[in-house]
């Protein structure tokens, strides 16, 4: 049954381009909406949230290598170039409000906010 529903069966040459164009921009607007509601709810709470600063960082690092190598190897695919730089921009933009509203509204050290997903509060030594 698999091979009557496989890809290769039903589209010989692959998926015609209009379907992989509709896929990638469905990917722009869902790597949008998991990032916009953190956004919104750090500005809200002038907070530095509970998002990790390692993950945007790890996160806005994946999306720049990711520009760089669709530019070399998919030839700047448009749709492709769209999706990390919103994704990059996005990833961005949660790391800045984590490292300022960390620093300024919370007081934490730039060393404190990078470290919290590692440093235990609740062990005395």
């Amino acid at each position: 049954s698999w091979a009557l529903f496989s890809p290769s069966f039903t589209f010989p040459y692959g998926p015609p381009n209009e379907w992989i164009d509709a896929a990638q921009i469905l990917s722009i607007a869902l790597s949008a909406s998991a990032l916009v509601p953190q956004l919104k709810q750090n500005f809200d709470r002038r907070s530095s949230g509970d998002y990790s600063p390692i993950t945007a960082s790890l996160a806005s690092v994946g999306c720049a290598i990711r520009l760089f190598t669709t530019m070399e190897l998919a030839d700047g695919d448009v749709l492709l170039l769209c999706n990390y730089g919103v994704a990059l921009v996005l990833n961005l933009c949660v790391l800045f409000q984590i490292v300022v509203f960390g620093m300024q509204v919370e007081g934490k050290s730039l060393v404190d906010l990078f470290l919290a997903d590692v440093k235990s509060t609740d062990v005395e030594i």
